[in-house]
C-alpha cells in the first residue's frame, strides 16, 4: 500500500513524502512502514524505516470538528494528523488532508499492527529482514507533540485507489439533507485546493491609534497620518478613544465629535499625493473607527459593516468597550477592532475581562447574500473561521456571544477573516515608580522596562490576546504627557509613563506556515502630536490579498462534484460513550458545573456525530445546558472529549426555584449511519434568593436554601392567589373611579398599605443586607454603583444570602496588602470565634471599631435604624474571599443589589402599573405617590426602602463620582420599573404560571424569626421588617429595558424610558419622603 502525505520534520518544515506498507514475501508476514522521498528520474530514497512490533503505536488526530450538516466549517489542508511509533522511541508524524488517502493506509497499518500483537513480534524474535533496509535510511522525522499547519498546501493525489467510508452515507430521506452534506465535503476539498484558483498580491495598510484626551482635533494629523512616498498604504484604519469627555457622552452613542475629527483626517490626507475616501465608521461615546480606501480601488471594498460593544457597568454604559470594522476587500476579509479597557493600574483582572467580553460579544450581522452562517462558509471556505481558530488557540466559550454556538445562523464573529488587527488605549501599564521609569528612559533602555509591561505578561500568561502578535517598541511610552508638550506627566499625581496604546494582529492559524502572509513594515509613535495626553501610535503592514479567478473555480468545483459520485461501498461508523449518567452534584446560581464525556470511535471508517434536539423541541438540551463540541468527525480509534456545562442564570433560574422546572435533561447524540446514545443528566438545584418574587421571598423569615424547593412552591401557591385577588379590587376600584375611604380628595393615601399579619417580613431580608452592607461601610468608597465588583465577592455574597450566613466583615473589610489569614481545612463551621480582653466582644467586632475609628463615615448603624439584632448562628458554612479591601466588598454589593433587582421574576414597580408612572406619575410628585400607594403592599414597601436608601446616598454620598438622583434613577429605573410582557409570549418563570393541582392548598401564616430583633422603618407596612442576604457573582447583566422588552420602538420607546427616570428621581430627591 503506497500514499502521498506530507512529513512534518522537528524544526516545523513541511515536505511531500510516500509512505509505503511493505510485507516480508517469505514466511511470516512481517511488515514495515518505509517514508520515501520521490526523485525525478531516479527510484525513490529510503528516509525512514519504523518495523512494525507488537508495541507499534498508532494515533490519529483533528484539528477541528466537521458538522457534516448543521454547521460544517471548510476544513484546511492539514485537518487530519498521523503518528507513528516503532520500538517507543522513534516516531514519524504526517499531515493529509485527503480523507481516501488516510483512510487506506489506516485500514492496512490496523490490519498488519493486529498480526504483530498476535504474534508478539520484536526486534529480537522477527524482522531480520528490515537490516538490508535501514542503512539506507537518512533522516528520523519528528515533531512537538502540538505542532499544527495551516493553508492550502497542494497535496498530488495517492499513488493508489481510495478505500474510504462514503462520507455522505446518510439515512435522510430528504434530497435536501444529502445535498447539505455533499456542500459541506465540497467546501472543504475547494480550501485544500485554494491554490488552482486564487492568486495573491501584497497590499499595505495603515493602522493607527490616539487616545484624545477629549480634546478637538485643532492641530494638523500630517506627523501622524504621512508616510514615505513608496509606502503609501492603500487602506487606512484610525481608532480614536476619549472622542468626547463631557457627561453626556454617557448617554449618546454618538456625539457629533467625528465630523470635525473627519475634516482633520481629509485635511491631512490632501498632502499626500493620493486621494483617499471615508468607507465607513462607528462611535461608542468616546470611541471611533474610521476607514479609508485610496479612490482608485474603493469599489474592491464590499460586505461593510461596523458594530459596538458597550463593557461598562451592567454592560450598557459605553464609557468603556469598543467599536469594530468589517470588510471584503477583493476576495479577502478583514477586521478591525478598536477598544478602550479599564483604566488604572491595579486593574489587570478587569482589562483581561473587558478584552473578553469585546471579541466574544463583537458579532456582525451576514451580508444579505447569505441566508446563514453555514451559507457564508460554504461560500468562503478559503476564508479562516471562527472553528479553525478555536482548534487553533480556544477562541470562545460554551454558550458564550460571540462563540459559534451563538453566531450561527446570523453574524459572523471578528475571527472569521483572513486579517484581524486590535488597536486601542488598551491601558495595560508599567507599573514601576515614576523616578525608576524614567531613569530606564532617560538611559534608553526600553527592553528593561518592556519587561515589566502589564500587556506582554499576561499575553505570555496565557490570559489575554492569545495568539495575537505584536511589533517589536522601539519607541517611548506613549503615556502619560504634560497637554501641549511631549514631556512625561509633572502634576501632582506624576503617573508612571506606560504603554497604553498598542496596535496587534492575530495570527491566521491556517496561513502560520507562509512568513508573507502579513509583514510589519514599522510600527512607531508621533511625538509631534501634543494635544492630548497621549501620542499617538501607527503600523505600516504589507499583506497578502486575495484574487479569485471565476472560471478556474468553477472547474475545480465540477472535479470534486465528479469525485463524489464515485464514492462507492459505504460502511457504517461505530461510536461509544464511556457513560450514559451524569450527576452534576449541586448546581447554584451562575456558577457553572461541568461534567466530561468521551465519544470514541471503535469502528474502520470516518464517523460523523453531533447532538440533536428531541422529538419536536428546536434545541438539543434544556436552555440550562451547553455542550461543547455539539458535533464533530471522528476518525478510527480517535476520541473526543464532550464538555457538558449546567449553568443557571436569571433567565432559566426562576422556573427552577418554582418546581416548575429541575435540572434532569436527556441528551441525544447522533451518529451519521450509525446508533443514537442516550445521556442522562442530572443535578440537585440549590434554591437562591435570585430568580425569586418579592411575594415569595417576604414570607421565607428563613433562609432560602432551608426552604428549598418544595417550601417555595408551597408558600408560591398562597402567594400567587393573594396578589391576584389584590390586583382584582385595584381593577374594580380603577373601573368605578371611586375613592376609598382611605384616600383624601388628591387621591393620596394618608397612610401607606398595610400588610396582613401573615405576609412575614416587610421587605426581602437578602435586600435589605446588601443596603444595610452599602449604607454601613460605601458611603465614601468612590465611584458607587459606577464600578464593577469583584467576582469572587459578589459569588461569596450571593451564597451568604441564599444560605443566612452572616458577612465575613473581617474578610470582607480588611486591607488587600495585610497577612492573609491560614485558611480552614474544611468548610466545617470554625470554632468560637477567640474573645477579647473584655470577654464580651468578638475579633470580627474590633476589626469593626478599628474601621470606625480610622473612617469616621463608615456607619456604626443600619440605615433608618433597621438594626441586625441577635441574628443566630447558620448551620451552613461559606469559604470567605480573599481580601481584597472595603471598596472592592462595597462595589461588590453593589453589584450584587442591582444583580438582586434585576433577576426578580417581577420588578419592584409591577408591570401593570408601569404604563400609570410613564404616563401619570412622573408629571409632579403628588401624581408619583398616588401611583405608588396603588402598588401591592410587598412592593409598596420594597419601593419606599430602596427609595429611602437611594434618597439617603444622594444626601450623604461622600465619595467621588457623581450620584445625583438623576444619575441613580438612570442606572435603578430600568430595573425596578419594567413594561407589560407580550401577553401572546407565555413564560413558565412568572408564579402565577404554575398550573394548579387540583384546588389550592391553604398555606399557614409565616412565623416571623424569634431570634430577630428589628427596629421600625418609618413608611413600611409592617411593624418589624426583617434582614436581607447577598446576591450574585459577576457584573449584572444589561437591565431589561435596555434590551429592549417591549416597551414599545423607536422614539416611543426612548421617551418611555426617560419618563421612568423623571418618574424615580422625584422620590430620590431630598424632602420627597413617602
Amino acid at each position: 500500500h503506497l500514499a502521498e502525505l506530507r512529513a512534518v520534520k522537528l524544526n516545523g518544515e513541511r515536505r511531500r513524502r510516500i509512505v509505503a506498507v511493505v510485507l516480508n514475501n517469505e514466511g511470516r508476514e512481517e511488515a514495515c512502514v518505509f517514508v520515501l522521498k520521490r526523485r525525478v528520474g531516479s527510484p525513490p530514497v529510503i528516509l525512514d524505516v519504523l518495523p512494525v512490533f507488537s508495541d507499534f503505536r498508532l494515533s490519529v488526530s483533528q484539528s477541528k470538528p466537521v458538522d457534516p450538516q448543521a454547521r460544517p466549517t471548510a476544513a484546511s489542508r492539514s485537518d487530519f494528523s498521523l503518528r507513528l511509533s516503532s520500538d517507543l522511541e522513534h516516531t514519524v508524524k504526517l499531515e493529509t488532508s485527503m480523507l481516501d488517502t488516510l483512510q487506506s493506509l489506516l485500514i492496512e497499518i490496523k490490519r498488519v499492527m493486529a498480526i504483530a500483537q498476535q504474534n508478539g513480534y520484536s526486534r529480537a524474535t522477527s524482522h531480520s529482514w528490515i537490516s538490508h533496509y535501514e542503512d539506507t535510511s537518512s533522516a528520523t522525522i519528528v515533531s512537538p507533540e502540538n505542532d499544527r499547519i495551516g493553508g492550502s498546501t497542494d497535496i498530488g493525489a495517492a499513488t493508489v485507489p481510495a478505500i474510504m467510508a462514503n462520507p455522505f452515507l446518510t439515512n435522510a430521506t430528504s434530497s435536501t439533507d444529502l445535498k447539505s452534506i455533499k456542500d459541506a465535503w465540497a467546501a472543504k476539498e475547494l480550501r485544500a485546493r485554494e491554490k488552482k484558483f486564487a492568486e495573491f498580491e501584497n497590499r499595505k495598510i495603515f493602522v493607527g491609534s490616539w487616545n484624545v484626551n477629549g480634546q478637538l482635533a485643532s492641530q494638523s494629523l500630517t506627523p501622524w497620518l504621512e508616510t514615505a512616498e513608496d509606502e503609501q498604504p492603500v487602506i487606512y484604519v484610525l481608532g480614536f478613544q476619549e472622542l468626547d469627555l463631557s457627561t453626556e457622552a454617557y448617554i449618546y452613542s454618538d456625539t457629533g465629535r467625528e465630523g470635525e475629527w473627519a475634516k482633520a483626517i481629509d485635511a491631512a490626507f490632501e498632502k499626500t499625493s493620493c486621494k483617499y475616501v471615508k468607507k465607513a465608521s462607528k462611535q461608542l461615546v468616546g470611541m471611533l473607527i474610521v476607514l479609508y480606501v485610496r479612490a482608485e480601488e474603493q469599489e474592491a471594498v464590499k460586505e461593510v459593516s461596523a458594530e459596538y460593544v458597550p463593557t461598562g457597568l451592567l454592560g450598557m454604559m459605553g464609557n468603556k468597550g469598543g467599536t469594530a470594522i468589517r470588510f471584503r476587500f477583493y476576495d479577502s476579509y478583514f477586521s478591525f477592532v478598536n477598544s478602550h479597557l479599564a483604566a488604572d493600574t491595579s486593574m489587570v483582572e478587569r482589562r483581561n475581562q473587558d478584552f473578553q467580553e469585546i471579541r466574544r460579544r463583537l458579532a456582525f450581522p451576514l451580508p444579505a447574500v447569505y441566508a446563514d452562517y453555514t451559507a457564508y462558509t460554504r461560500a468562503n471556505p478559503w476564508v479562516t473561521s471562527l472553528y479553525d481558530c478555536a482548534a487553533a488557540v480556544g477562541v470562545g466559550a460554551p454558550g458564550a456571544v460571540g462563540t459559534a454556538a451563538t453566531i450561527g445562523k446570523t453574524a459572523t464573529s471578528i475571527y472569521d477573516v483572513d486579517h484581524l488587527f486590535w488597536m486601542g488605549d488598551l491601558n495595560y501599564r508599567v507599573p514601576l515608580p515614576d523616578t525608576e521609569a524614567k531613569a530606564l528612559l532617560a538611559v534608553g533602555d526600553l527592553a528593561q522596562m518592556l519587561k515589566f509591561d502589564q500587556l506582554s505578561i499576561e499575553q505570555n500568561a496565557g490570559r489575554v490576546f492569545g495568539d495575537f502578535l505584536e511589533g517589536p517598541i522601539k519607541f517611548e511610552p506613549t503615556y502619560k504627557y504634560d497637554i501641549g508638550t511631549s514631556r512625561f506627566d509633572s502634576s501632582e499625581k506624576r503617573r508612571s509613563p506606560s504603554f497604553c496604546d498598542r496596535i496587534l494582529w492575530f495570527r491566521n492559524p491556517l496561513r502560520s506556515h507562509d512568513p508573507d502572509w502579513l509583514r510589519i513594515e514599522w510600527y512607531r509613535s508621533s511625538m509631534a502630536m501634543t494635544l492630548s495626553d497621549h501620542k499617538p501610535i501607527m503600523g505600516l503592514y504589507t499583506l497578502k490579498v486575495r484574487k479569485l479567478d471565476p472560471v478556474k473555480l468553477q472547474a475545480v468545483h465540477d472535479d470534486i462534484y465528479r469525485d463524489l459520485d464515485k464514492f462507492e461501498n459505504e460502511s457504517y461508523p461505530d461510536l461509544s460513550i464511556d457513560q450514559n449518567v451524569l450527576d452534576f452534584g449541586d448546581v447554584r446560581f451562575k456558577v457553572p458545573v461541568a461534567r466530561i464525556l468521551t465519544v470514541e470511535n471503535k469502528g474502520q471508517v470516518m464517523a460523523q456525530y453531533r447532538f440533536v434536539p428531541k422529538g419536536n423541541d428546536k434545541s438539543l438540551s434544556k436552555p440550562w445546558c451547553y455542550v461543547n463540541p455539539p458535533f464533530g468527525t471522528l476518525m478510527p480509534g480517535e476520541t473526543v472529549k464532550v464538555t457538558i456545562t449546567i449553568l443557571v442564570d436569571s433567565v432559566t433560574a426562576p422556573s427552577i426555584n418554582f418546581g416548575i422546572e429541575n435540572l434532569d435533561d436527556i441528551l441525544i447524540l447522533h451518529t451519521e449511519n450509525g446508533k443514537d446514545h442516550f445521556v442522562s443528566i442530572s443535578g440537585n438545584w440549590m434554591a437562591s434568593a435570585f430568580g425569586s418574587d418579592l411575594s415569595v421571598l417576604t414570607r421565607l423569615v428563613r433562609p432560602i436554601r432551608e426552604h428549598g424547593v418544595d417550601g417555595v412552591k408551597a408558600i408560591l401557591k398562597a402567594s400567587a392567589e393573594r396578589k391576584a385577588a389584590k390586583r382584582a379590587e385595584i381593577a374594580d376600584a380603577d373601573a368605578s373611579g371611586a375613592v376609598t375611604p382611605r384616600m383624601n380628595p388628591e387621591g393620596i393615601m394618608p397612610t401607606p398599605p398595610v400588610a396582613a399579619n401573615e405576609q412575614g417580613l416587610s421587605i426581602p431580608k437578602e435586600m435589605w443586607r446588601l443596603v444595610d452592607f452599602i449604607y454601613r461601610f460605601g458611603m465614601d468608597v468612590d465611584n458607587l454603583f459606577l464600578s464593577s465588583g469583584d467576582q469572587a465577592i459578589t459569588e461569596y455574597l450571593r451564597e451568604c444570602l441564599d444560605t443566612g450566613v452572616e458577612f465575613d466583615l473581617s474578610a470582607l473589610l480588611s486591607d488587600p496588602a495585610a497577612p492573609p489569614a491560614p485558611e480552614p481545612e474544611s468548610l466545617s463551621p470554625p470554632p468560637d470565634d477567640k474573645v477579647s480582653a473584655d470577654a464580651s466582644r468578638t475579633s470580627i467586632d474590633l476589626d469593626v471599631d478599628l474601621l470606625l475609628q480610622t473612617n469616621t463615615l463608615v456607619r456604626e448603624t443600619s440605615l433608618l435604624e433597621l438594626g441586625s439584632g441577635d441574628i443566630p448562628p447558620s448551620s451552613a458554612a461559606v469559604r470567605p474571599p480573599r481580601p481584597r479591601g472595603r471598596a472592592a466588598a462595597v462595589h461588590s454589593a453593589a453589584e450584587t443589589l442591582v444583580a438582586f433587582l434585576q433577576s426578580l421574576v417581577e420588578p419592584v414597580v409591577p408591570p401593570s402599573m408601569y404604563m400609570r408612572c410613564v404616563t401619570e406619575g412622573y408629571l409632579t410628585f403628588v401624581a408619583a405617590r398616588a401611583v405608588v400607594q396603588h402598588l401591592p403592599a410587598v412592593n409598596y414597601n420594597a419601593f419606599v426602602y430602596l427609595a429611602s436608601f437611594l434618597r439617603e446616598v444622594v444626601v450623604g454620598y461622600k465619595g467621588r463620582g457623581e450620584l445625583s438622583a438623576d444619575k441613580l434613577a438612570q442606572i435603578f429605573a430600568p430595573i425596578i420599573l419594567r413594561p407589560q410582557k407580550d401577553p401572546s409570549s407565555t413564560s413558565h418563570s412568572s408564579p402565577s404560571a404554575i398550573p394548579a393541582r387540583n384546588k389550592p392548598l391553604p398555606v399557614a401564616p409565616a412565623p416571623r424569626p424569634p431570634t430577630q430583633k428589628y427596629s421600625t422603618l418609618v413608611g413600611l407596612s409592617t411593624a418589624k421588617p426583617p434582614q436581607p442576604p447577598p446576591a450574585t457573582s459577576g457584573p449584572p447583566s444589561r437591565p431589561a429595558s435596555a434590551q429592549g422588552t417591549g416597551a414599545g420602538t423607536g422614539a416611543g420607546a426612548s421617551a418611555e424610558i426617560l419618563k421612568g427616570r423623571m418618574f424615580l428621581a422625584q422620590f430620590l430627591e431630598p424632602g420627597n419622603e413617602l
